[in-house]
């Protein structure tokens, strides 16, 4: 009766079941995973929103239903001025609002590919692509993205990518920094796969909803943005994605983004077309467009607070974890993820990633992600276990669940 592409297991997993046990006995549980905002005691957005919508009462226009397929000219206005901040330059013309970056994902995929395409997605990232490619008839191909001990960062494997694409391929995705590595994409990468890009007439597709959120000096190892230089002759057709979600920590607004950038006649074709997709749903809330203005004007108050929570809060486990041998926080250049590399005993298999999930959550009462969530046992030292934790919760909730992490995962390391 339901179509293949709806043909989902449905059944709860392991850890699924244990959490609703755990919720249902009433016991305390340490949430490491939670990267909602809005439930991680920041005061500054919620503080912006409430200045916003005071203004928006007395604002005749919020009475008024004034639909623009493209978004609200204002809208457009403001989100061009924050990517030229960022090293980019484009026009409002050049902007398209969705709702929320899988409706950005949704239109693009539409727009892009017909059925059984494929689009090219890192690995590990967010394990929402599959579905997302899936719901609109197209397949998405991982590749690969490694960790260099050498120079201790994540990198994209080009070699890998290549050898993804085939005659079905339409796009590569980029998520810029990574999640849940937290890896900007590096120069050196970008002009090799710009390069790729162009030559195999695939669209680019970059995924920066966490670009605000460096944890150190810009540096001039990355791009701020794919955006800028993405006008420059020989550049492929480049889609920037963003929104308040992580922008502003205001993910109730469902407010996101598209940016077109490239030849300007095929980008100009491009958001033409993106624009007849948009006007078919017409699905972006018209009073979040009449107070983006104002609150992306007040997104450093927003950046900052979390920014020192995600730094302080990636300090203590460090710290914690430079205790603990057999333990090791892989680096990041950005995001609100932090994720643990847990070493086998020496001669033995790796540590089990659900065992070591599953015994968090029973004998301590503290949730965590397994690396396999974001596929990176396809990426991993084959002796080692990943566990991911969100930067996000509050400071007392993190240090008294990253105490029995540390604890746990060092007993499974000896």
């Amino acid at each position: 009766m339901f179509a293949r592409r709806a043909s989902w297991d449905l059944s709860q997993n392991d850890l699924s079941r244990r959490l609703d046990a755990r919720r249902a006995a009433g016991l305390p549980i340490l949430d490491l995973t939670e990267s909602n905002p809005t439930r991680c005691e920041f005061s500054s957005p919620a503080r912006l929103l409430r200045e916003a919508l005071e203004r928006l009462a007395r604002d005749p226009n919020a009475e008024r239903y004034l639909p623009d397929a493209r978004g609200d000219p204002a809208a457009r206005r403001a989100i061009a001025a924050y990517h030229g901040a960022q090293g980019g330059a484009p026009t409002p013309d050049h902007v398209l609002l969705t709702a929320g970056t899988s409706e950005a994902y949704a239109h693009l995929f539409r727009l892009l590919g017909d059925p059984a395409d494929r689009v090219l997605v890192p690995s590990p990232s967010y394990p929402l692509f599959g579905f997302l490619a899936e719901l609109e008839g197209l397949e998405a191909v991982p590749y690969m993205l490694r960790f260099r001990a050498d120079s201790n960062e994540w990198r994209i494997d080009i070699d890998s990518l290549e050898a993804a694409c085939d005659a079905r391929t339409r796009a590569v995705v980029v998520v810029h920094p990574n999640n849940p590595t937290g890896g900007f994409m590096r120069t050196a990468d970008l002009s090799r796969l710009r390069n790729l890009c162009a030559r195999r007439e695939l669209a680019l597709v970059s995924d920066e909803v966490f670009a605000d959120y460096a944890l150190d000096a810009p540096s001039g190892e990355w791009p701020g943005t794919l955006l800028a230089g993405a006008d420059a002759a020989g550049a492929p057709l480049t889609f920037v994605l963003s929104g308040v979600s992580k922008t502003l920590a205001l993910p109730q607004l469902k407010l996101a983004w598209i940016v077109g950038a490239g030849p300007a006649p095929l980008r100009d074709e491009a958001l033409a077309r993106l624009e007849v997709i948009a006007d078919t749903y017409l699905a972006v809330n018209g009073l979040g467009q009449l107070i983006l203005p104002e609150l992306l004007a007040g997104r450093a108050a927003v950046q900052a607070e979390i920014l020192e929570r995600v730094r302080r809060n990636r300090a203590h486990l460090r710290r914690a974890l430079s205790a603990r041998p057999g333990t090791t926080l892989l680096p990041a250049d950005a995001g609100w993820c932090a994720i643990i590399r847990v070493r086998g005993t020496p001669g033995g298999p790796p540590p089990d990633e659900d065992a070591l999930v599953a015994e968090l959550l029973d004998g301590a009462g503290v949730l965590v992600q397994p690396g396999w969530f974001f596929d990176l046992s396809s990426n991993a030292d084959e002796k080692s276990a990943h566990l991911v934790l969100s930067l996000l919760p509050a400071p007392d909730v993190f240090v008294a669940g990253v105490d029995a992490v540390c604890r746990i995962c060092a007993d499974a390391a000896r």
